[in-house]
């Protein structure tokens, strides 16, 4: 009887191991795991337009010379060279395929094709060669062609996108201003927990829809400017277009980039609109009046760091406060949000400072408002584990406080001690200091 029942436990045993060795090798679809998710593929190969050839932004710039200067350069264009993103996609942890639909989001761009996960695990990606694959293309990151080109489900043909008519382009072209206002969406506003420490939160549409904003992205992010659409040569009348910069919060991929963030359109969504100040303390009221998001928006780790400072008659400071306007998340062992004091569309956050033992030496008071995008402390890990980067980032990414801004000053005002005469730093001079600014 003993023996009967050995044997019964170890053959159920064994079915059941080879069961789960049977479900683990299974391929499971990647809309079975990821329901209803536009991101879990890449766009569709897309074939050579006619009258462009690839649908590269490198073809599309031999006529729209001025949109594709300024798309270069743009956040978009450098979603695959950031030092940051590649060093959090070297990551043991990092679901790379993943996080690569949003960076590269072309099929073109991708030197395979997943096609199922093995057991259902987005660790296990099962991948197949891309005939279609395009190096080029792949260096383009979010290139003209990730909102702009599709192919025609009956014709099997590539055609263009525009958002307005009115042109006789040499390639087809389809009018659906509707299709490239949502298309920011696709990336821009997900919330998705792929495991307890994997969290991606962007949250950008949904704010800006409960703000009830009669706004749209390119409103802010892709002003419009009068010009033709097309290089001089070719002799077409000036139209209303955007510009393709993709400004946002006033931190570039590289200190190159700030000469020419505020001609692509960068303001701040926040501003000081109030400062009221008695002998205890300094009230100071910051509004969103600009940004119909959250600011800040986009990345959870993104923040305002306010500071005050008291200044002598010199110059010198004797005296300073911050405070911090953003998210805090825990990451580990479980991501989760711990605080929130971002300002809501149209909202405003006050800061009270106390003064009751304010300096007698201080003649005024310099406020400043610093778009933080990465932190020193993240950085410097960054710097410590580079050889887990590829080889043709690693040493940018030790040298990523030289080359990769942190952060910028968006807001800079100083004001007297009653806070009646007030002087603000126009953004131009910001920003040609914070091109000069290192780390935090």
């Amino acid at each position: 009887m003993k023996r009967y029942l050995i044997i019964s436990f170890s053959s159920v045993f064994t079915l059941l191991t080879g069961y789960f060795v049977f479900q683990s090798q299974l391929e499971v679809s990647l809309e079975e795991v990821f329901p209803g998710k536009i991101w879990v593929r890449p766009i569709e190969n897309l074939p050579d337009l006619k009258g462009v050839g690839a649908p590269t932004a490198r073809n599309c710039g031999n006529c729209h010379t001025e949109i594709y200067e300024e798309w270069k350069l743009s956040t978009h264009a450098n979603a695959l060279r950031d030092l940051q993103f590649q060093s959090e996609l070297a990551k043991p942890s990092s679901p790379k395929w993943i996080c690569l639909n949003c960076h590269i989001p072309l099929q073109n761009q991708r030197e395979t094709i997943v096609t199922s996960l093995r057991g259902g695990n987005y660790y296990e990606p099962i991948e197949i060669p891309n005939p279609k694959f395009n190096a080029d293309m792949k260096e383009e990151a979010i290139t003209c062609a990730t909102c702009h080109v599709r192919v025609d489900s009956n014709t099997k043909e590539s055609y263009v996108i525009g958002g307005s008519g009115g042109t006789s382009p040499p390639h087809p072209i389809q009018i659906n201003r509707e299709f490239l206002q949502n298309r920011c969406n696709d990336c821009h506003n997900e919330t998705y927990t792929l495991n307890e420490s994997l969290i991606c939160a962007f949250q950008t549409g949904t704010e800006l829809k409960l703000s009830d904003s009669q706004k749209t992205c390119a409103n802010c992010h892709m002003p419009e400017v009068k010009r033709s659409f097309v290089k001089p040569s070719l002799n077409r009348p000036n139209r209303n277009s955007h510009r393709h910069g993709f400004v946002g919060g006033g931190v570039p991929k590289s200190f190159a980039f700030y000469k020419d963030q505020v001609r692509l359109g960068y303001k701040p969504g926040i501003v000081l609109s109030k400062i009221s100040i008695n002998e205890e303390s300094i009230l100071l009221t910051i509004e969103n009046q600009f940004a119909s998001h959250h600011v800040t928006s986009g990345d959870p780790e993104r923040f305002y760091r306010l500071k005050l400072e008291g200044l002598n008659q010199k110059g010198e400071i004797l005296y300073q406060e911050e405070t911090k306007i953003g998210q805090e998340w825990e990451w580990s062992p479980n991501a989760k949000k711990i605080s929130d004091n971002r300002i809501h569309g149209f909202g405003s956050f006050e800061w009270k400072i106390d003064l009751k033992e304010r300096n007698p030496s201080i003649v005024r008071f310099r406020f400043q408002a610093i778009h933080v995008r990465l932190k020193n402390i993240t950085s410097d890990y960054m710097q410590q584990t580079a050889e887990i980067v590829p080889l043709s980032f690693r040493e940018k990414v030790r040298q990523i406080k030289d080359l990769y801004p942190h952060s910028s000053i968006v807001l800079e005002s100083i004001f007297d001690r009653k806070g009646k005469e007030r002087s603000d730093t126009k953004l131009e001079e910001l920003f040609k200091r914070n091109a000069k600014r290192k780390g935090e």
